[in-house]
């Protein structure tokens, strides 16, 4: 099993590609955009599940691409916040995938984003982990989706040499 500092690692070496031409956001913006990619993963599931409705079917959405850039938003966060008191447990994913719903990760990532989550040592890497654990619960590898993420900013940022 990947653990979550791996994972953050996936991330962390991506963004040190693309620092010059794709700057990290602070921790509080990178927390936003995690919100905002959750909610366009929820605006994608509709959209799958509601095919007749009008709303905004003027572009391709793609649930698994959006849930991936909330976890490479949320990874963003952690390489900011300090993590060396940190134990190899603290590490490990503890949130399963039957104890998570993407109601309770919008919740994780606002009381993180206001600061009303003091129960957690670490909330940043506690809301890491819920994603990981709702990444899971959907069927997908967390790794594998962080590399396609990451792998899709760099061609995009990045020109080719």
């Amino acid at each position: 099993m990947t653990t979550l500092y791996e994972l953050v690692e996936i991330v962390r070496e991506s963004r040190e590609r693309t620092n010059d031409v794709f700057p990290l956001p602070d921790v509080d913006s990178c927390i936003d955009y995690a919100i905002t990619e959750a909610g366009e993963y929820l605006d994608a599931i509709l959209r799958e599940e509601r095919n007749k409705d009008k709303r905004n079917r003027d572009k391709e959405h793609d649930a698994r691409k959006e849930i991936g850039q909330c976890g490479y938003m949320i990874a963003s966060a952690v390489i900011q916040v300090p993590t060396g008191h940190l134990d190899a447990i603290d590490w490990q994913p503890y949130v399963g995938p039957s104890g998570i719903t993407l109601y309770r990760l919008f919740k994780t990532l606002a009381d993180v984003r206001d600061g009303t989550n003091n129960k957690w040592e670490n909330p940043h890497v506690d809301a890491f982990d819920e994603w990981h654990a709702f990444v899971v619960l959907c069927g997908y590898d967390p790794a594998d989706l962080l590399r396609e993420t990451c792998a899709a900013f760099e061609a995009k940022h990045l020109q080719v040499a």
